[in-house]
């Protein structure tokens, strides 16, 4: 049995707007409350708009408990989530052509690249703070360079035409 809902229905002006909101591209999450919202003014309860949305009913009550707080401002798209990127792609891009360039190039006494010798190299440079390998990989990998050791691997001694 679903539990009595004590927020107020919205009002005739508050709908005009959330169906004129819905005729535009909305976010899945702005569409979600809207639709919670008309089916609830529509005399639904928090269980069977639920299952209209096919969402769960906690879900439903939090929308509603944001509208009776927030009013259509519960609607708002909300701040960006996720951590703050701390490495800009004019990093990345440097990061990318140091990975292209032989160790040796640079004066190093290295036939090729590690993630962790890269990684040493950026953080002597103050290219970048404090830097995983596993994060250099994947940046790497984004900005194209599919391993670190790559233009190292072309300049490799081979035995009988085969690396070794």
């Amino acid at each position: 049995m679903a539990r009595p809902l004590r927020v107020r229905k919205p009002t005739l002006r508050q709908l005009r707007r959330l169906q004129q909101m819905l005729e535009r591209d909305p976010s899945a999450r702005q569409r979600r409350r809207a639709e919670a919202l008309l089916l609830y003014a529509a005399g639904h309860d928090a269980t069977s708009i639920a299952q209209a949305l096919q969402v769960h009913p906690q879900t439903v009550y939090a929308d509603l408990r944001a509208f009776a707080q927030q009013g259509l401002h519960s609607l708002d798209p909300g701040r960006p989530r996720g951590a703050v990127a701390r490495i800009s792609p004019a990093q990345r891009n440097e990061m990318v052509r140091l990975a292209d360039i032989a160790p040796t190039e640079l004066g190093l006494p290295w036939g090729r690249w590690s993630l962790a010798k890269l990684r040493d190299y950026l953080q002597r440079c103050k290219l970048v703070g404090t830097l995983s390998r596993e994060h250099l990989r994947r940046l790497l990998k984004k900005g194209g360079c599919a391993y670190a050791g790559s233009s190292a691997n072309s300049a490799a001694p081979t035995r009988s035409g085969q690396p070794f």
